[in-house]
């Protein structure tokens, strides 16, 4: 019985005291800086996505603006493209979409000897195709523009004599 009595006026006490305190308690903002805007974070919430976060904040003295939005990669969006094709046996389509990416890309294809399919043309039947088409693009990795590796053939005439 001593021990609540002591604890009841303990905490009569206390309270009496905090009561004191908090009446003469203020808070001056004065000379104080505003909160900073703050850029939202953005998760695409999986690895397997081509989608690229992007945010960002400005603030004033007087006012602030954040704002977030995503992009699409578009080069991202292509490997995954081409690798869906290959996985699926349809490698030809899938080395059209890599060629198709960048000038590079079609570049070091050419250059490693291995070019670009064209109408569904591969290896030299595509190069032929390809000077045929488009010889600037040569003119400007080669210097020239190469010869045919498998030129045409002459047309024969052929007649016909209904009196064999």
């Amino acid at each position: 019985m001593r021990n609540l009595t002591a604890l009841l006026v303990g905490l009569l006490i206390g309270g009496l005291m905090a009561g004191a305190i908090a009446q003469d308690t203020t808070i001056n903002y004065k000379g104080q800086p505003p909160a900073g805007a703050m850029a939202p974070s953005i998760s695409s919430f999986s690895q397997d996505n081509c989608l690229v976060a992007v945010s960002g904040a400005i603030s004033s003295t007087v006012i602030g603006f954040s704002g977030g939005s995503y992009m699409m990669d578009e080069d991202c969006s292509r490997r995954k493209w081409a690798t869906f094709l290959s996985n699926n046996g349809l490698k030809v389509a899938a080395v059209a979409i890599a060629c198709s990416a960048r000038q590079e890309n079609w570049d070091a294809m050419m250059m490693s000897g291995t070019p670009c399919p064209i109408d569904g043309l591969v290896g030299d039947a595509a190069r032929d195709e390809w000077i045929k088409r488009h010889p600037e693009k040569f003119i400007k990795l080669y210097g020239k523009v190469p010869p045919l590796s498998n030129p045409e053939p002459a047309l024969v005439e052929l007649s016909f004599n209904d009196k064999d």
